[in-house]
């Protein structure tokens, strides 16, 4: 990884990143990489062993991540700030041998260790490997394995920038280390919030000039509702991205408004792959196009099929059905693809809602819904009909304070004329407040 510590010596003393107060500059996260890199090295953990990082700084999450690309290692990145079920849940599943916590080592021989079917695969590349969880809202989450080396490498040819960013996402999931490296790696400024609130991000931006914001669909709602853009300047913000979710057309509508002089960015990648480079149609459209050298594409029965060479060696906790044998990637990604050849994605096909054999997608619902003058949030989902098998139920946050026969009727009568009779919510559920993931995502059913 030469070329890495090159890139941060050259940058040396510039800042690199604010967290807790304090501020880090390139260098002084070369010398907290070595480190780590010196401490790891120094006691007896065999190689192609599982490590996990688990601290409340992170900064010095990645900064482990870096030194454990150095070695023949694995990597467990784990916030402290999650909460203690989901980081025992997340090292068990990942098999860990030690665990480096707030800068002390600690043995964890009680976990099994990772499925030799993966870690001989590093083993015959001599690469080290990092251990990342899927962002699904229901049921354990899917533990994979990548292989460090070739995951760094997509961001060689990342361009020098001198933004600022905030940084929301975690470490433990592909967006997080995506929106950390590309930070990075292109010598811009980090800066973490000291909560992931509206209210939080909102003194960062002011605070700091921020003047990039990748967050996801669910978190930029919240921020349009809190009333954050009234407290706090935002002025500084020049460029707004988002992933991870559908974005509804509303809400990015409402986003352009809001934020008139900022340019708003669809961003594209899974856990599996890690991000892939996307153009967009125009600034007010969610259709886009993949411009990736390193990236093959094909759409297979609605289905986005990618290829590259970051792709997972493979999953801890879950079969491989996704992964094909010729290094294709599954994405269950259902797309529309336009005249011009983007695309559009319109929902994960396993969120599909079968009512009585004809299907139906939350997202194309939920769009609709967001139409109506007083819904804030909503989350359509399947619910379980002895005649139909299934029937399309929603839940909405709302403003105005009517009875659920009111937003019924109101429901019903706005989605008549825009959607068909099977795809109308027949089941309403109000909830006061709007339920998110540590991912910053939805909750679903």
């Amino acid at each position: 990884m030469n070329w890495l510590e090159d890139r941060f010596k050259k940058l040396g003393a510039k800042v690199a990143a604010y967290e807790n107060g304090r501020s880090w500059t390139y260098a002084e996260i070369l010398l907290e990489k070595n480190r780590i890199k010196n401490q790891l090295s120094a006691i007896d953990i065999a190689p192609f062993s599982c490590i996990a990082l688990e601290e409340d700084n992170l900064v010095k999450v990645l900064a482990g991540i870096l030194a454990v690309s150095e070695l023949k290692l694995i990597a467990l990145p784990i916030m402290l700030n999650l909460p203690e079920g989901e980081r025992l849940q997340q090292k068990q599943i990942a098999g860990i041998s030690n665990t480096l916590r707030e800068g002390k080592l600690i043995e964890s021989p009680q976990f099994r260790m990772l499925p030799p079917r993966l870690v001989d695969q590093l083993t015959e590349r001599g690469h080290p490997g990092l251990v990342l969880f899927s962002s699904g809202t229901s049921g354990a989450p899917k533990g994979m394995l990548h292989d460090l080396t070739e995951l760094l490498f997509r961001y060689k040819r990342v361009r020098t920038r001198n933004d600022s960013t905030i940084q929301l996402l975690l470490p433990d999931h592909i967006g997080g280390i995506d929106s950390a490296l590309r930070t990075w790696l292109s010598g811009s400024t980090m800066i973490v919030p000291k909560d992931r609130t509206p209210d939080k991000v909102g003194c960062a931006v002011e605070s700091y000039s921020a003047n990039v914001l990748p967050a996801t669909p669910t978190f930029f709602n919240l921020l349009l509702l809190s009333g954050a853009l009234k407290k706090y300047d935002f002025s500084s913000l020049e460029i707004l991205t988002y992933g991870a979710e559908p974005m509804p057309a509303k809400l990015l509508a409402d986003l352009s408004q809001a934020f008139p002089n900022a340019n708003l960015q669809q961003k594209f990648g899974t856990s599996e792959t890690g991000a892939i480079r996307i153009k967009g149609s125009r600034h007010d459209t969610l259709n886009f196009a993949i411009k990736d050298a390193d990236v093959a594409w094909q759409i297979v029965e609605s289905e986005l099929w990618i290829k590259t060479p970051s792709r997972i060696l493979g999953y801890l906790n879950a079969d491989d059905s996704s992964l094909e044998k010729d290094g294709w990637y599954r994405t269950g990604d259902l797309v529309d693809q336009a005249a011009d050849g983007s695309m559009r994605i319109i929902g994960r096909a396993s969120e599909m809602i079968n009512v009585g054999g004809l299907k139906v997608h939350p997202s194309e619902v939920e769009s609709v819904l967001l139409e109506i003058q007083g819904i804030q949030t909503c989350k359509v989902f399947g619910k379980t009909n002895v005649i139909a098998g299934n029937q399309v139920a929603c839940q909405i946050s709302i403003s105005k304070n009517r009875d659920l026969r009111f937003w019924k009727q109101t429901i019903r009568k706005h989605c008549k004329d825009r959607l068909a009779l099977w795809k109308i919510p027949s089941a309403v559920e109000i909830t006061s407040c709007v339920q998110i993931t540590d991912r910053l995502k939805h909750y679903k059913k």
